[in-house]
């Protein structure tokens, strides 16, 4: 892995990304050590959770415990780690399952940390991040390819900038599970499972081969697995269109893989994978493709650290929309430094898996993306674009309080302010708001408040003093924290101002 190019402060030198694939689960534990980063520990286990999807759409029992148990024996290696030093993420089944909410609370309980299920979009920008770190840069343009078990992700990009990115559904597992049953022979299935494929690249085949790119790199294990077994022709990190094609036939032909080291579970897939690298070799027009070694868990590697300096992909993102919806930033500025000014009084319990700091900060530096589509329901339509747009480095969990916070910031709070909340979610989240909907009143003339004297909070309750005198002249201001009054007081939170 690369070296990082400054001295960041870490609790402690070891982190730990953990990522929970379609096929696989992955661990990796890397060391910094003089601006070096090294990795010491390695496990992968093939847990397959993508062939233990029911009709219903559910996680089995089998997998649903088959997953825990190796999370639970993951969770020895990360037992020294910080916990801000760990990240875990899951990826196309668990976006998919009908039961991951449940999932992820015994998961999290068995892993010891907090797991974040990404979008297809940000599993792509943390794959190229992994592979971007891993390659030297010539400045040129390459497409990445990862086939994971549910799904696969396109991406191109230049040195670290990725500049299209994409995840279909395309998995070998869940391939295998459709096309390639007892009652069908290998040619057949390989030819549906190929169809199938082509037919799911046409949404990205113009505007990728209108991007272009010098050299095709992938960096899964699908991948990986088909290079070795081409590994006598051409080494074992290039596979060309001809051994590719020569391999399909000779699969199909033979009904099995040739003789090989591979385990048990990954030939049993693999033949779904070799039909799908071979619609993306035909639909992309690639004469040759080269495995890598990394892919998303050091991606996760980067992006974690990352975090830990000026370089947080989610603060690039925060900017870019601020810039793509013209956001008056000094008064977004302005709201996010009274807002954290009144959190940093509200005595609280810290909370797993999300700083709500920096999604105060954050919701305030974006609460008013919506206004340039409507002013009276502005709100509405910032929750709908923080909701369904792509966030890079943002998890669904994060991204799903951020849109909350902001589309209750401003009028009565409804019911659905907490859509899909628990109560210990809920209550942990109302403080929060409460700093967001005071810092926003207090600043309706867009212009600092410098006659706020005094702040005194606790868990849920904020009481401000200002001024003497000074209500009593901004007769609009006062109106509104009497009405701020009455709406947080619905929700339990106690605001009182002298």
């Amino acid at each position: 892995m690369s070296n990082i190019d400054t001295h960041y402060n870490f609790e402690s030198p070891y982190f730990a990304a953990i990522d929970l694939g379609s096929n696989s689960f992955h661990m990796i534990i890397v060391r910094i050590h003089e601006a070096k980063i090294e990795v010491i520990d390695r496990e992968k286990e093939m847990i397959q959770i993508a062939n233990g999807i029911h009709s219903e759409g559910h996680l089995t029992d089998e997998a649903f415990d088959k997953a825990i148990a190796c999370l639970q024996r993951f969770s020895e290696r990360l037992r020294d780690i910080p916990i801000k030093q760990i990240r875990a993420v899951g990826t196309k089944t668990l976006r998919s399952v009908k039961n991951a909410n449940a999932f992820l609370k015994k998961a999290e309980k068995a892993l010891g940390s907090s797991i974040q299920i990404v979008s297809g979009f940000e599993e792509a920008r943390l794959v190229y991040t992994g592979f971007s770190h891993s390659v030297n840069h010539d400045h040129n343009q390459r497409l990445v390819i990862d086939i994971g078990g549910g799904s696969t992700e396109f991406i191109v990009g230049v040195d670290y900038d990725p500049h299209l990115l994409e995840s279909l559904t395309l998995g070998c597992v869940i391939f295998t599970k459709q096309f390639f049953t007892p009652q069908v022979n290998m040619a057949l299935a390989m030819k549906r499972a190929y169809i199938r494929a082509c037919g799911e690249l046409e949404s990205i085949r113009k505007p990728y081969l209108a991007k272009g790119w010098q050299t095709a790199h992938g960096t899964s294990g699908t991948i990986k697995a088909i290079a070795e077994l081409l590994s006598n022709e051409h080494g074992d990190a290039k596979i060309t269109r001809e051994a590719l094609n020569t391999l399909y036939k000779t699969v199909a032909d033979a009904q099995a893989l040739p003789n090989n080291s591979l385990s048990q579970q990954r030939i049993n897939v693999l033949p779904a994978g070799i039909a799908i690298l071979k619609a993306i070799f035909d639909q992309l027009e690639l004469d040759a493709i080269f495995a890598s070694t990394a892919s998303l868990k050091e991606g996760l590697i980067y992006d974690t650290i990352g975090r830990f300096s000026n370089h947080d992909s989610r603060e690039s993102t925060i900017s870019k929309l601020q810039e793509q919806y013209n956001v008056d930033t000094t008064h977004a500025d302005n709201v996010a430094e009274q807002s954290q000014s009144l959190w940093e009084k509200v005595d609280r319990l810290p909370i797993q898996g999300v700083s709500r700091t920096r999604m105060l900060r954050w919701a305030a530096k974006v609460h008013e993306i919506g206004l340039n589509i409507s002013h009276s329901g502005y709100h509405n339509h910032a929750y709908y674009i923080l909701k369904h747009s792509d966030l890079a480095g943002f998890g669904r969990y994060e991204q799903y309080i951020l849109s909350s916070l902001v589309r209750a910031h401003r009028k009565k709070i409804s019911a659905k302010s907490f859509d899909g909340m628990d109560e210990i979610t809920k209550s942990a989240f109302i403080p929060v708001l409460a700093c967001l909907r005071i810092a926003v009143v207090l600043n309706r003339r867009r212009d600092k408040i410098e006659h706020l004297t005094h702040i005194n909070a606790s868990e849920n309750a904020i009481s401000l003093t200002f001024e003497s005198g000074w209500l009593q002249k901004q007769p609009l201001t006062y109106s509104s924290l009497q009405q701020e009054i009455f709406y947080l007081s619905q929700v339990g939170f106690d605001l009182k101002i002298k």
